[in-house]
């Protein structure tokens, strides 16, 4: 089967121990069937650790008291890949931050935002994102109505507001939100990281549009729209118009771009990677 990618895909590298929010920490790390059979069959002193630092049902990696992965080195570094190589890891590591749309006869797949490295590649780039549909692909229902969002969104003559507020309208919605409501109802959902609390705070403070106007954060705000309407189209417009408000109401008064991206990051790693709460935020949206 076909397998296609967003323009900057090529450019991502894990950064590994450069990396300040490893994804070895704080994640559970499922073992699939093939690696299981994988480290059975392994010999030696790090085989005989994988297998002891194996539990459950489904079978995962037992975290520390830290909740980092047994096999993450003081030097943060895999020891399985160290030892093994990349092709010895379980899926959910090897193909982490990866998410994937499979279609009658290809797959698109991308980059997820819970990942630094990610986050600072997809939001940063300055050409316009786009995929490459194979020539198979009929022009018509869900891609075209897809491209004419990304249109509607890469309209560079005119600012960001104005983009968000006519996506809105070709959908029979308004891109304006309460802060408080958001608040409360985001403060519902799970939460991973208590200092996501901090950062939903910011939330009460925030002084409504402003911020998507600010002319050096029009290509941060366009790529993280169609970031979202790739990703998440089949849950509606709406989930990409909300999350882009979040996630900008919270940046508003962020000091860098760095800490704009670490907003991004975590509201990724507590929203897309939660089904339940992503479910959460689609039905919200749909009950406005």
């Amino acid at each position: 089967m076909k397998e296609v990618f967003p323009s900057y895909y090529g450019k991502f590298k894990c950064i590994a121990d450069k990396c300040k929010h490893s994804c070895c920490i704080g994640w559970e790390i499922d073992i699939d069937e093939a690696a299981m059979d994988l480290y059975q069959s392994l010999s030696g002193e790090l085989a005989e650790r994988i297998r002891t630092n194996i539990e459950g049902e489904v079978p995962h990696f037992v975290l520390d008291e830290k909740e980092r992965c047994p096999f993450l080195n003081k030097n943060g570094l895999c020891d399985i890949i160290s030892t093994y190589g990349e092709e010895a890891l379980c899926d959910i590591c090897y193909l982490h931050p990866r998410f994937s749309h499979f279609y009658e006869d290809f797959t698109e797949t991308g980059l997820g935002l819970c990942c630094e490295e990610a986050v600072r590649l997809i939001l940063t780039e300055k050409e316009k994102f786009s995929v490459s549909l194979p020539s198979s692909v009929r022009n018509d229902g869900f891609f075209k109505e897809r491209n004419e969002v990304f249109e509607i969104l890469q309209n560079r003559t005119a600012p960001m507001l104005q983009r968000f507020q006519k996506l809105a309208e070709k959908y029979g919605l308004k891109f304006d939100f309460s802060n408080d409501l958001l608040y409360d109802f985001y403060m519902s959902l799970e939460r991973l990281d208590k200092s996501w609390e901090n950062e939903l705070l910011k939330l009460k403070e925030a002084k409504g549009k402003a911020v998507f106007e600010r002319k050096d954060l029009q290509i941060f705000f366009e790529q993280l729209a169609c970031y979202f309407i790739f990703r998440h189209f089949k849950n509606g417009v709406g989930f990409a118009l909300l999350s882009c408000w979040v996630i900008g109401e919270i940046c508003a008064e962020c000091r860098s771009m760095e800490e704009m991206l670490d907003v991004v990051r975590m509201y990724s790693s507590e929203i897309e990677y939660s089904e339940e709460n992503t479910e959460k935020v689609v039905a919200f949206f749909r009950k406005r």
